[in-house]
This record gives C-alpha cells, sequence and structure tokens, in this order.
C-alpha cells in the first residue's frame, strides 16, 4: 500500500470518529462544533505535515535502474 493511501485511510479514519464523537456527545452550538474541528483537525495535519516518504531501498533503486 502506498504511503499515500495509508494517510488517506487514517485521516479519513479521524475524522469519521470525530463525527461520531460530536454527533454522540450531542453538540449543539456553533462553538463546541467549531472546537472540535479546530481541535480535531490539529492531528491529521500535523501528520501529513511530517510523515515523509521513507527512502529508497536498495532493491527499489535496481528494479529503477533495469527499468530505465
Amino acid at each position: 500500500m502506498k504511503i499515500e493511501s495509508i494517510q488517506a485511510l487514517i485521516v479519513g479514519g479521524w475524522l469519521l470518529g470525530l463525527g461520531a464523537i460530536g454527533l454522540s456527545v450531542n453538540l449543539t452550538s456553533a462553538a463546541g462544533w467549531s472546537l472540535l474541528v479546530g481541535l480535531g483537525l490539529l492531528p491529521p495535519v500535523i501528520m501529513l505535515r511530517m510523515w515523509k516518504q521513507p527512502e529508497q531501498t536498495i532493491s527499489e533503486s535496481i528494479r529503477e535502474a533495469i527499468r530505465k
């Protein structure tokens, strides 16, 4: 699985869980929802910014060289 797909799955799951928590706590005010969204989006944004693509392995380099 590609790193981008894994990141998208984690962020999607996080946001889905966040929405479920918001509905289960019965948030009705706009301030409550904005606080939940503001604090809830912070971890995925940090993850997307800091999670780097792993370096290419030797076997991947060899395969790439053979294909060219």
